[in-house]
């Protein structure tokens, strides 16, 4: 029953990934931790292997339609490194029921900005590096610490900081999601014991699998009504899993 579980994860993980760029790790993580049962280490390095793997899947689909900028992604993750590291050490310190009502409360983050934030736009300026350099910090803290790829950060600050065209950066995001995801499960090393083999590969294949089906369905769906969509999800997911933790 577990493998089913997994499987029908994965399935939903990678759609996110694979229409909108982002919001895999969001969903994957509590789920590891309902349905699977997972300790809160246990689902955040998990979800590195999952999340890391649907979104490589994601870019290589990408690859030759011209919305994936490959330098530009994995500059984004490098600026993250020490933010990453921060995070890893973070997630030895704080308490696990902590753990997850901070992913709770990011979800809501995230739920708003995919459902009320309008998507932004580039202009003449020139890059910002400085607050690339902020944001990618925290992304890698985020990263980290939760174990998500933080793409629905990325997107944004990819289209506003480094004045990215906006149809350039979900694909863009999904190179700097494997490499944050990679850094983080290496930086992980010591919680690898922890990771249930079986329904982890059950997952990342599933994962991998919608992603690569539905990329190339992205351009042809309303994005923003996509992303409200999953927004709501997003938002009961949170509801549960801070219940869950309070409790």
């Amino acid at each position: 029953m577990t493998i089913f579980f997994g499987l029908l994860l994965g399935v939903v993980v990678g759609s996110t990934l694979g229409l909108i760029g982002a919001g895999g790790a969001i969903l994957a993580v509590p789920g590891l931790v309902a349905i699977l049962g997972l300790s809160a280490t246990a689902a955040t390095t998990s979800s590195t292997i999952i999340v890391g793997s649907a979104a490589l899947a994601g870019a290589l689909r990408r690859r030759n339609t011209g919305t994936v900028d490959v330098k530009i992604g994995l500059t984004f993750s490098a600026i993250g490194i020490f933010g990453n590291f921060l995070g890893t050490l973070l997630l030895r310190v704080i308490p696990e029921n902590l753990i997850m009502i901070i992913f709770a409360l990011l979800m809501f983050g995230a739920g708003y900005a995919m459902c009320c934030r309008e998507n932004p736009q580039t202009t003449a300026e020139k890059p910002k590096w400085h607050l690339v350099l902020i944001a990618a910090t925290f992304v890698g803290i985020l990263t980290g610490l939760l174990g998500i790829g933080g793409g629905f950060l990325i997107v944004p600050a990819l289209i506003l900081f480094l004045k990215v065209p906006t149809k350039v950066a979900a694909g863009t995001s999904l190179v700097a999601i494997t490499a944050n995801s990679l850094i983080a499960f290496v930086l992980r090393y010591e919680f690898w014991n922890q990771i249930p083999v079986a329904e982890v590969a059950v997952f990342t294949i599933s994962a991998i699998s919608a992603s690569l089906i539905l990329t190339p369905v992205a351009g042809k769906l309303n994005a923003k009504a996509m992303q409200k969509i999953f927004s709501v999800v997003i938002v009961l997911v949170a509801i549960y899993t801070l219940l869950s933790n309070f409790n």
